[in-house]
């Protein structure tokens, strides 16, 4: 009974989704953006060590790199956005301090929750950025609050977006 459900279930979804992708491809909105010769092509690429936020102690930092390049031969202005999952409470004592390698440029301080979008300026062909990320677990300012922390996992999932400029 379960397989014939998600059997139905599959089937209307792609006779509500089909259309109504086909009519927003037909729509003259949906090519109606000008672009210059060329392309926008994105890499990034981050140290291999993950933060783990089960193994931080309170005060200690840990470390992490995250690169992102403009690959393509168009200049595009480039967004990192964070996405949060998890405990949001443990998240709210993770502090994410993120400053650019090149200049070292702080470009945001504050606790992990805080941390939705940050404006990465705008990348030449070729440019690449590399951002040092530390995360610090903070005190709750109790001993009995920081005990209840204990065993809860969150995590921090940053994604990046290119927009032609």
């Amino acid at each position: 009974m379960r397989k014939v459900f998600v059997s139905v279930l599959a089937v209307i979804s792609t006779l509500v989704v089909v259309p109504s992708v086909l009519a927003a491809l037909s729509s003259p909105s949906a090519f109606g953006a000008s672009f210059k010769h060329g392309n926008v092509v994105t890499n990034g690429w981050a140290s291999p060590q993950a933060v783990d936020a089960q193994r931080l102690r309170i005060g200690v930092p840990v470390r992490q790199t995250l690169t992102i390049a403009n690959d393509g031969s168009l200049p595009a202005k480039y967004l990192l956005k964070a996405r949060i999952g998890g405990d949001l409470r443990l998240a709210g004592q993770l502090s994410v301090v993120a400053t650019r390698r090149e200049d070292g440029a702080t470009i945001f301080s504050g606790p992990a929750t805080s941390l939705r979008s940050l404006d990465l300026g705008q990348f030449a062909a070729g440019q690449h950025a590399t951002l040092q990320l530390r995360v610090t677990l903070t005190s709750t300012g109790t001993d009995s609050h920081d005990n209840a922390l204990q065993g809860r996992a969150a995590s921090v999932a940053f994604t990046w977006t290119a927009t032609q400029a």
